[in-house]
């Protein structure tokens, strides 16, 4: 029997395999605005915040200002790129058929997307209205905020809960709300997030059913 009593899962990177592909559009539209931008750069700086974040960091980076248009042409790019390229991550659907804990998700992505990201790979069954954004709460990652309004919705105490994160500011989010952590490590070395918080760390989504066991 687990000692949990309900499962977190953030959704880029850990339900839908979407941060090569929204980050290869942020850099090749930053490319095209002037900006040097790497896939590196984006691995290493921008993966795991919100847009609004990623807009400061451009600045911090590389004093440079993305205005509304850079935006309002962003956003439908990244969207038409997931539409034909986004997969689920691998286990995934296996997982959650499996699952016999409670579970819904915690992004830093607006709820809309979520939504729209769920249902093309076929996972928001799992999660019907069991979405929680931090985006649409105001308070993105690695803030604790959306975590812990998601535990609290759905009856939880934080130490009941246990967080699949694929990112360091993921991490610390749940970290700073008091939850247990796996790191999964599609996204990004098992080190980082291990030195984030995370009390282990997985390559595989399969992987997770022992845990909980």
């Amino acid at each position: 029997m687990s000692r949990y009593k309900l499962v977190i899962f953030d959704c880029d990177g850990v339900l839908v395999d979407s941060e090569t592909i929204t980050n290869r559009i942020f850099a090749d539209m930053l490319n095209e605005a002037g900006i040097p931008a790497s896939m590196q750069d984006m691995q290493t700086y921008f993966v795991g915040n919100s847009l609004p974040q990623c807009g400061q960091i451009v600045f911090d980076l590389y004093g440079k200002v993305l205005d509304a248009g850079f935006i309002e042409q962003y956003k439908p790019r990244r969207d038409q790129a997931l539409k034909s390229q986004l997969q689920a991550v691998a286990g995934v659907k296996e997982l959650l058929a499996a699952l016999r804990l409670p579970c819904c998700v915690a992004s830093n992505s607006d709820g809309d997307k979520v939504r729209e990201m769920l249902t093309l790979c076929d996972l928001i069954q799992y999660f019907d209205q069991r979405i929680f954004s931090a985006a649409d709460l105001g308070k993105p990652k690695p803030a604790p905020d959306v975590y812990l309004y998601a535990a609290a919705t759905m009856g939880f105490e934080p130490a009941d809960c246990l967080v699949i994160e694929d990112t360091h500011i993921g991490v610390s989010a749940a970290v700073a709300a008091g939850i247990t952590v796996i790191g999964y490590s599609g996204t990004m070395p098992a080190e980082r997030l291990m030195n984030a918080g995370a009390s282990q760390v997985i390559s595989h989504m399969s992987e997770v059913s022992g845990l909980l066991s």
